[in-house]
């Protein structure tokens, strides 16, 4: 069964009327099972993607940070978590409740672009920009509680502080921005196969209906 979005007034008498969260489910529950993976594939492996994305961001800019602070496996746990994990995490919650919840529910009713845009924008905040702000924080941290790399005062000289992280930002700062240029593309990319393919499984779903009743002659 197909499912469509309708004010109550033009609801069929007949018509089973479930919640947004139910219809999700569904939605989900076909996909799963979709047989034909060429139609579903952005669907299912889309927010994975992208969040493989991140983490591979979170693992450069960390690495480079910790590298250049010689904090060697001082704090290593504890900067992976926040700067690599909760990163990925966010990125694949954000697309899957902010991104996918709109294409799969309303796929006619809310602007392609307008989604798109919200895509690129949840991965270059949290695959990008999140994990690049806090990594030289981190290390810097870490480097000062275990006396790896003389640190400026941050409370007495911050401006030393920044123009230290400046330096070590300068080398990797174009591959920062192609970075954020490839996540902020494959998000628009991804999202747009998602509508397009939730369009084909629901128009292949309202015609293998219409064979059905056809063959029962309703």
């Amino acid at each position: 069964m197909a499912l469509s979005r309708a004010t109550k007034e033009y609801i069929p008498k007949d018509a089973v009327v479930i919640t947004e969260d139910e219809a999700l489910a569904y939605q989900w529950n076909i996909i799963s099972k979709w047989e034909k993976l060429s139609d579903v594939w952005s669907l299912r492996y889309g927010p994975g993607i992208l969040s493989a994305m991140a983490t591979g961001t979170g693992i450069f800019v960390n690495n480079h940070y910790r590298n250049k602070l010689r904090l060697g496996t001082y704090g290593r746990f504890s900067t992976y978590l926040p700067i690599v994990v909760i990163p990925a995490i966010f990125t694949l919650s954000c697309h899957k409740l902010f991104v996918q919840r709109s294409v799969l529910l309303d796929p006619m009713g809310e602007c392609p672009t307008c989604i798109q845009m919200r895509a690129m924008t949840f991965q270059t905040a949290f695959g990008v920009i999140y994990p690049t702000i806090l990594a030289p924080l981190s290390a810097c941290m870490f480097a000062t509680r275990h006396f790896t790399y003389r640190l400026p005062s941050i409370t007495e000289n911050p401006k030393e502080v920044f123009q230290l992280i400046r330096k070590f930002t300068k080398p990797i700062l174009p591959i920062l921005s192609a970075i954020l240029c490839i996540q902020g593309l494959t998000a628009i990319y991804l999202t747009y196969e998602e509508q397009k393919e939730n369009l084909v499984v629901l128009a292949k779903m309202k015609k293998f209906e219409q064979e059905v009743e056809a063959n029962l002659g309703i």
